[in-house]
């Protein structure tokens, strides 16, 4: 039972209590005092009506007339005279009742006053004894509206005070609401603080769970900085602070595997040449500090843009990744024109030329393919001596000049958009007990019969600022999925429509226009586009939830540090990232990573899903690490079965 209603009782017995107490006082009180006033009432009328009898000198028809005369006024009940002998010689009675009061009310309170008695003589003689009683209906009548204005008092004053007492619990009780709603989401995983109150019986706790909350907070986010420490340590190259050989090539793999936006990119290596000798004539703490710098150079990409990954493949070799790049030539000759500019600061001028070799890569390209094209591409540079990058234009085009062009994918996108011409393919995602979690989907465009993935498209959606409509269309498609069968959906949302609050307004009411489909739909973004759109992707989590929306994060895995400030957004559920899934039954670098980060993940209350399990061995050790459902090949694998 709520406070409210506990506070409504509580003012109803109060009232109760008192108003019987007062109704017994008052009545009794009143009933007493009326007695007194009709005795005294009785008792002058009385002798005030034998005075004017004795003076009719005892004509018997002037006593009647008298008498009646009295009588007829209504406020008497009986008159009497009676002779000498005690015989009645003249009686009206007036039995009637006529009074507002109930009888119950009349025989609770009876008002029995006395009668007033007075002799009537003719001079020295007595005529008779003349007895008169007052009609009590008029003392029931005031008596009784005077309870009812009690009542009305009474139910007014319980009402005023009900309401009274409501508003100021509910200023009272405010911050007991904010301490309960902290317990839900500490309940669930999600450690937020509150104003403390000025009231100090709920001041002290919520300082308590204040104080509940902030240590969890540390503890996670105590428990983060050493997980990127143990990374860096672990994933990062000492001298230039780039990820070491493996670790790229996993990311490098991850992207090629994407189905998005990342799956396109430039991918650049070079070659600090005679690196060896330089360490010897110049001396190795010399040497590493021109790394060092080179690192910094390259890091620098990284930190303006977070998704993308440089790495020290070898002693002398290096390589960038930057995902959803689309101009190889231009990224590579800046590139170049810095690492020259550093090796002339430190008066390395043997480094220059610098090899380089640089391409576009898409989901269309294999590892093995792309790698062996810029290795071999990178050693003809370095035989040759050019100056300039060799840029491998026509790795990522198709052999249609025009394939290309904004004109072609302008016209091709907005087709589709107007046709609604996007399907959505589906992919299950597992837990570890074979269960279907999810369909996850990923977008496919149908043109005269040939099949273009979501990677290949996207990109240009991006550079013809169409990502919005792009969203609308797969929601409206995975609704209409969704309301056709019982199954239940992931679809994958651009981080820029995050900043779009006219479509996060029509994603709300197109959601509440289909219920069914709602509750069995999830929205997933980008981990780099949640961080970035933080506030953004917070209020896009409180619309969604009411509505039974479940909300995931994909690409996980990739901004450790940043993890435990995703503990209060309301999430459901993290995709770790295809690059530290990739060989995670050999790698037990990532392994010791990802039992970390599962332990994180699950202190948050979200689920941990591995991305892209591709093999039985990687499938099998998911659950020794951590991890709740997989997804990829070997979980449709696992369904087959």
């Amino acid at each position: 039972m709520s406070l409210v209603k506990q506070l409504w009782i509580g003012i109803i017995l109060l009232m109760v209590i008192a108003f019987g107490g007062s109704f017994v006082v008052s009545s009794l009180s009143a009933k007493n005092y009326l007695e007194k006033q009709l005795t005294i009432k009785n008792s002058d009328n009385a002798n005030a009506l034998a005075l004017s009898l004795s003076r009719s000198q005892a004509d018997p028809v002037m006593l009647e007339l008298t008498l009646a005369a009295q009588f007829d006024t209504g406020f008497y009940k009986e008159i009497k005279l009676t002779g000498a002998d005690g015989t009645t010689l003249l009686e009206r009675t007036d039995n009637t009742r006529v009074t507002e009061a109930p009888s119950w009310f009349m025989e609770l309170f009876p008002i029995n006053a006395q009668p007033g008695v007075a002799a009537v003589q003719d001079g020295w003689t007595q005529v008779g004894m003349l007895t008169l009683v007052s009609h009590n209906r008029f003392a029931y009548a005031e008596l009784w509206s005077s309870t009812k204005n009690l009542i009305s008092y009474f139910v007014i004053a319980a009402s005023l005070a009900g309401i009274l007492g409501s508003l100021l619990l509910r200023v009272i009780t405010q911050p007991l609401t904010s301490v309960v709603n902290q317990a839900k989401a500490i309940s669930e995983r999600r450690f937020i603080t509150t104003p403390e109150p000025k009231t100090l019986e709920f001041k002290s706790v919520v300082s308590s769970m204040n104080s509940l909350s902030d240590r969890i907070q540390e503890m996670l986010k105590q428990e983060t900085d050493r997980l990127e420490q143990w990374r860096k340590n672990a994933q990062l190259d000492r001298v230039t602070n780039t990820l070491n050989r493996d670790p790229f090539m996993g990311k490098l793999s991850a992207a090629l595997s994407h189905d998005d936006e990342s799956s396109n990119g430039v991918v650049i290596l070079f070659r600090l040449k005679n690196l060896q000798e330089i360490n010897r004539e110049i001396g190795r703490n010399y040497a590493d500090k021109l790394l060092a710098k080179f690192g910094e150079v390259l890091n620098h990409y990284v930190a303006n843009n977070s998704d993308w990954v440089v790495g020290r493949l070898n002693g002398s070799d290096f390589a960038l990744l930057a995902t959803g790049h689309d101009n190889p030539g231009h990224l590579a000759i800046e590139l170049q024109q810095k690492l020259i500019h550093v090796a002339r600061e430190l008066e390395v001028n043997s480094l220059t030329p610098i090899p380089m070799s640089a391409a576009q890569y898409s989901p269309k390209n294999t590892l093995a393919d792309l790698m062996t094209m810029l290795d071999a591409k990178l050693q003809e540079a370095q035989i040759k001596s050019l100056k300039d990058p060799v840029i491998l234009a026509s790795f990522n085009h198709s052999d249609e000049p025009d394939n290309n062009s904004v004109e072609h994918w302008s016209e091709l996108l907005n087709d589709a958009l107007n046709a609604k011409a996007f399907n959505l393919a589906q992919f299950p995602v597992l837990s570890i007990d074979g269960k279907l979690v999810h369909n996850e989907t990923a977008a496919r465009l149908n043109v005269d019969g040939s099949i273009i993935q979501a990677g290949e498209f996207i990109p240009w959606l991006q550079r013809l600022k169409r990502t919005t409509d792009f969203d609308k269309a797969l929601i409206e498609q995975a609704i209409k999925t969704l309301e056709s069968s019982d199954s239940a959906l992931a679809v994958n949302l651009t981080p820029a429509s995050l900043d779009d609050s006219l479509f996060k307004q029509w994603l709300a009411n197109t959601l509440k226009a289909s219920p069914k489909a709602a509750s069995r739909l999830s929205i997933e973004i980008p981990e780099q586009g949640a961080h970035q759109r933080i506030a953004a992707f917070r209020e896009l989590i409180h619309t969604l939830k009411p509505m039974g929306v479940r909300v995931g994060i994909k690409h996980a895995g990739q901004d450790i540090e940043r993890i435990s400030a995703l503990h209060d957004l309301g999430l459901d559920y993290v995709k770790i990232d295809a690059s530290l899934i990739h060989n995670i039954d050999k790698d037990t670098q990532n392994q010791t990573l990802l039992r970390a980060i599962c332990l994180v993940v699950h202190s948050i209350g979200l689920t941990a899903i591995a991305a892209m399990v591709q093999t039985p061995e990687e499938w099998h050790i998911l659950n020794e690490l951590g991890l709740d459902a997989g997804a990829g090949p070997e979980a449709k694998n696992h369904l087959s079965d």
